[in-house]
């Protein structure tokens, strides 16, 4: 959720990369489903950088089930978070 934070939310970190980055897709007919997990939808960047993260730390503390169950809790929980930066936040989810 952070990281959606620091791409999406105006002043943060990473802003003008995502803008940047955003451009040159469009630019080169990049679908927007494709850019979702990277950096524009939060549930959908649960489960893809959960997947990144244990592929790169390797599987020595989760197990592969464990981590097939893992991937939509995590998603499920940035989606409560969404709705809650949504009533409390002027910028939310989107």
């Amino acid at each position: 959720m952070g990281l959606w934070i620091c791409f999406n939310w105006q002043g943060m970190i990473f802003e003008p990369l995502a803008y940047h980055i955003e451009s040159i897709c469009y630019r080169y007919h990049v679908p927007h489903y494709l850019l979702k997990p990277l950096w524009s939808c939060p549930t959908c960047m649960s489960s893809f950088w959960g997947l990144v993260f244990y592929i790169v730390l390797g599987h020595e503390f989760l197990s592969p089930m464990q981590m097939l169950l893992l991937l939509p809790v995590t998603a499920f929980i940035n989606t409560l978070f969404c709705i809650l930066l949504n009533k409390i936040s002027d910028e939310g989810c989107g």
